[in-house]
């Protein structure tokens, strides 16, 4: 059976280019989506038109008006049947909850239109009914359901994530990575009428659960001093970590997503080069969160992305922000870079980090460009500062990235991200490798990390 071969020919109409990817039946789904919604996505990225015919069961038919957008569309089909879950690989989780510690008696909220640069689409947020609601704390083990199905999914994910670790060998153990990112939950395709009127917590989710309305999560927050919060948390905090780090991300012939990051520490110290490339001064997060397949390259680490397993997001009505709860996994092994064809990817993008180079807190690159089918799509710097107190680890990051999109357009972002994470948790999880782990500790731990977010940052950000 062909396995994702590609072949093109001339077409009828003179500029329009045709061809096709051939893809194994079992990765059809991954291509098409969920109602058609991945290759509508990759339709929209790229300016070719994809499709499928009922009567080829292995085979995506692509239209473009030029070569290089043709090869655009092919390379995100090959990167989604290369990177394609297995079947013993669980598939992402994704929920969301209303906590409705603001929201007072009556249990009422609003949707208030936001907002977002360069979007067209109308997106609301969910704020109290009345502004005069003070409400009370929740109370996570009496009340709450939404929020307590919540803890119950994530227990069932980290399950299947224990039974999965217990099957790895002892020298490749699966790391587990868990933290709350802060930002905003959004809300989109709602009619103008309905967001006129106040709705009860239980109609909220009955809207989302039954797709009647769609929910996005837009990470990082805005409005407020980032200099100013530093100064407040370097008062709070026991121990302050400083840093500039860089990642870089590749996309390889072989349908890879590589990663190169560096670490730059606010302070060189004898070992800081070798710290640098242990990701020791990742700005405070652990080493098991920069990715899997670790590979020393250069001035850094190159690595594929973490795979997340679950997102469950947390609308906080009355917090000047919502969050998120990610539980991702990767396998720390240096030897699993997949077959041949990924090896040899891996092997010529290594040769290339290898000549970067450091200049201040900036990167050098080399003037060498890819052979066709790598693709650069993203660049991004982060000015990373982490604090420890209370038990926790907030870690801000100031950020600027270019993302390229499928004609290598760049387009430019800033935005400053916060994420929590338990330091309890994080000392359970380092014992991955030893096999101790409980799913029920990290859950009954995820409460203390929320309330965190509400109680103790709230103040600092608000």
């Amino acid at each position: 059976m062909r396995r994702n071969s590609t072949r093109s020919y001339t077409p009828k109409r003179a500029g329009l280019v045709r061809s096709h990817v051939d893809v194994p039946e079992s990765k059809m789904g991954l291509v098409i989506g969920k109602g058609g919604s991945r290759i509508q996505q990759i339709s929209t990225r790229t300016g070719a038109r994809l499709f499928t015919k009922r009567e080829v069961r292995d085979r995506v038919f692509i239209e473009a008006e030029t070569e290089e957008v043709m090869e655009r569309a092919k390379q995100e089909v090959s990167r989604i049947v290369s990177t394609g879950k297995r079947k013993d690989t669980a598939s992402e989780i994704r929920t969301l909850a209303i906590d409705p510690g603001k929201l007072g008696d009556d249990d009422q909220v609003c949707l208030k239109r936001i907002t977002i640069p360069g979007q067209d689409e109308k997106y609301f947020r969910l704020v109290p009914a009345s502004s005069q609601a003070e409400g009370s704390e929740l109370d996570i083990d009496e009340g709450g359901d939404h929020i307590v199905d919540l803890l119950q999914r994530a227990e069932r994910v980290l399950r299947d994530i224990r039974a999965q670790a217990d099957r790895r060998p002892e020298e490749s153990p699966l790391e587990v990575d868990v933290w709350f990112h802060l930002g905003y939950l959004l809300l989109k395709d709602v009619d103008d009428r309905e967001a006129a009127l106040p709705s009860s917590v239980q109609a909220i989710l009955s809207k989302v659960n039954n797709r009647e309305w769609r929910s996005c999560f837009e990470a990082g927050v805005v409005d407020f001093d980032i200099d100013w919060l530093h100064e407040l948390l370097t008062d709070k905090s026991d121990r302050v970590q400083s840093c500039v780090r860089h990642d870089i991300g590749f996309y390889t012939p072989s349908g890879q997503d590589r990663r190169f990051k560096v670490w730059i520490p606010e302070e060189e110290t004898e070992d800081a080069s070798s710290q640098r490339l242990l990701g020791m001064y990742s700005g405070g997060e652990c080493s098991r969160s920069t990715g899997s397949s670790l590979v020393k390259a250069g001035p850094g680490i190159l690595c594929t992305p973490l795979s997340p397993r679950m997102k469950a997001d947390v609308a906080l009505p009355g917090h000047p922000f919502d969050c998120r709860l990610l539980i991702r996994t990767g396998i720390r092994d240096h030897s699993e870079l997949g077959g041949k064809e990924k090896r040899e990817d891996a092997i010529l993008i290594r040769e290339f980090c290898e000549k970067v180079r450091i200049e201040g807190k900036d990167l050098l690159y080399p003037p060498s460009r890819f052979s066709d089918g790598y693709r650069l799509h993203f660049k991004r710097k982060c000015e990373r500062k982490s604090y420890r107190f209370n038990g926790f680890q907030l870690t801000t990051s100031r950020e600027t990235s270019i993302r390229y999109d499928a004609v290598d357009r760049p387009q430019e972002q800033s935005k400053i991200d916060i994420h929590i994470r338990s330091s309890e948790c994080e000392k359970l999880l380092d014992q991955t490798a030893e096999r101790e782990w409980r799913p029920r500790d990290i859950v009954t731990l995820i409460p203390g990390m929320l309330k965190f977010v509400k109680e103790e940052l709230e103040p600092l950000v608000g």
